[in-house]
């Protein structure tokens, strides 16, 4: 694969300029690959720079320049080209990036670092949902007409995708945003009223769009042994707290955030699981056996009644079992 004139000319002018640019990297970067990062020109920065010269041809040199320098530190760090430890960033680079051209011709520095910083964030959740991320960045491209605009719609994607955490940032920054952006970015009607929406998702985590509900009510699983790639050494103890649950297995703890779009782990401390006593058994939901009464239904929980264990706070139920090293989670209807 070659590289397209445009990208081509400017390197051809500056070959001296971008040569002492690789050199001087090599020193932060000892372990930089040449080849990796030729790669990464002909694939990654080409389609950024392609992008650029079709919108706005002036500007195709600086904007070389500025995916130049930050391809560098990229492959430099194993993030990005082959080789890299995903291939999440090379993703964003050839697919979104284009998407956004218009913004990266006229801050580039802005807009790539953005979708880049966004795209390592979404790579380090287990579970996190890229291609759903890729695809509504992609559907929501038109709206973009800022760079605050761009990282508003890039984080409630990265919501929508998996990132539970996200939740209240996302929805504080959809405020901000023209009322048919944040109801397109959150997957409302484009007739609904973002304050009806709005105090809809604050009133209940496990609240989202018709379809997306639907799904949410049949639970999400989180966990895994450690010797299939999880985290958990022990059938995993749950214990909760007004945001979440913290999280015992073996000797790690952990915070268990959960919500209509996915569950996310982050390291916690024995003394926040200890301090972990809220009570709320008035509001458990009772067992049938191996069964969980969820809402007027039964839900099989496919796992011996012995040693099955129901943990609720105000909004989610989490089940857990000696049996397994899967947490399981519902909504508390």
């Amino acid at each position: 694969m070659t590289i397209s004139d445009p990208l081509a000319r400017v390197l051809a002018a500056g070959r001296a300029q971008f040569n002492a640019r690789v050199a001087e990297a090599k020193h932060h970067y000892p372990a930089l690959d040449s080849m990796a990062f030729a790669a990464f020109l002909r694939t990654s920065v080409d389609a950024v720079v392609r992008s650029v010269a079709e919108i706005a041809p002036e500007r195709v040199a600086p904007v070389a320049v500025v995916a130049y320098d930050i391809g560098l530190e990229l492959v430099g760090q194993a993030l990005a080209g082959p080789g890299a430890r995903s291939e999440l960033i090379d993703r964003v680079w050839q697919a979104l990036a284009p998407q956004y051209a218009r913004l990266v011709s006229e801050q580039p520095v802005e807009v790539l670092g953005a979708l880049t910083n966004a795209a390592v964030n979404i790579g380090k959740v287990p579970n996190a949902r890229a291609d759903q991320w890729i695809q509504g960045m992609t559907d929501l491209a038109k709206y973009a007409d800022s760079v605050s605009c761009l990282r508003a719609i890039g984080q409630i994607m990265a919501w929508r995708g998996g990132l539970a955490h996200f939740r209240l940032g996302a929805i504080r920054v959809a405020d901000q945003l023209p009322e048919n952006v944040a109801l397109a970015a959150v997957g409302a009607a484009a007739g609904d009223k973002w304050t009806s929406v709005r105090e809809n998702f604050l009133a209940d985590p496990w609240w989202a769009p018709a379809v997306e509900k639907r799904r949410a009510l049949q639970g999400i699983e989180i966990g895994q042994f450690t010797g299939f790639g999880g985290i958990f050494r022990a059938p995993p103890e749950v214990r909760a707290n007004a945001e979440g649950f913290c999280v015992k297995s073996f000797d790690r703890f952990s915070f268990l955030i959960a919500d209509a779009y996915g569950a996310v782990l982050h390291p916690a401390t024995a003394e926040e699981f200890d301090g972990s006593k809220i009570d709320l058994r008035a509001k458990t939901a009772p067992l049938k056996g191996s069964k969980l009464l969820l809402g007027g239904r039964q839900v099989e929980l496919d796992l011996p009644e012995d040693g099955l264990a129901v943990t609720c706070n105000e909004h989610t139920i989490a089940v857990t079992s000696l049996y397994t090293f899967t947490i399981r989670l519902f909504p508390l209807l």
